[in-house]
């Protein structure tokens, strides 16, 4: 069996290892947002920043970012809710373009793929390989996690009607059946999150 130097010396190269794999994440997403804005995506620079996708992944990197350069160890209650929310809407920019929006031709199928397969994954990984610390209660991490994506869809629509433009087909309120429409759309995304916030804290739960 090896010895208790051993076992630590192991698990020092370890989160080294995974220190690395976050700064590395967190990179490569900078540069593909980065290179879309300096290649120009076809809006403005504050339509871009508004648009889930970018929004989420720019949480996802913050996280993954802290990850990498917190103090051993230092992982509080709230750093916890803020990654678990960071697995949330990430999966949900991911899923959401695999299931409404993935038919279109991307302009640059490195950045898509970075930022819409890649970090999703990434992210989920390193939830499921450094679990939370605290156990999470789930009408709370309901609550908490739920505040941006309704904060979200509220800001699209409110600018939407100002500047008349909308990041995404399923919020734009110019379709045929308006608001209502939009508010069924918006409904059946927010009850897919509601269970991926489910799923992301029990599996947070179970493997501490």
């Amino acid at each position: 069996m090896p010895t208790y130097a051993e076992s630590k010396q192991r698990a020092v190269s370890s989160e080294s290892a995974l220190r690395g794999c976050r700064a590395l994440l967190a990179l490569a997403a900078l540069t593909a947002i980065g290179y879309d804005v300096a290649e120009g995506p076809g809006v403005s620079d504050a339509d871009y920043f508004s648009y889930f996708t970018v929004l989420s992944n720019l949480f996802a990197i913050g996280m993954l970012l802290y990850g990498a350069l917190r103090p051993a160890g230092e992982r509080s209650g709230t750093v916890e809710l803020l990654r678990g929310a960071a697995v949330v809407y990430i999966l949900t920019t991911g899923i959401v373009y695999l299931l409404l929006l993935s038919a279109r031709t991307p302009a640059y199928p490195w950045v898509n793929a970075t930022l819409h397969y890649l970090m999703p994954v990434a992210v989920t990984l390193d939830w499921l390989v450094t679990p939370p610390h605290v156990r999470l209660d789930l009408t709370r991490t309901a609550v908490l996690w739920m505040a941006f994506p309704v904060l979200y869809v509220l800001y699209t629509l409110v600018r939407g009607a100002i500047v008349d433009w909308y990041p995404y087909f399923f919020v734009n309120p110019h379709r045929g059946g308006g608001y209502l429409l939009v508010a069924g759309d918006c409904l059946a995304v927010g009850i897919g999150i509601l269970a991926l916030i489910a799923a992301t804290t029990s599996t947070g739960n179970r493997r501490q």
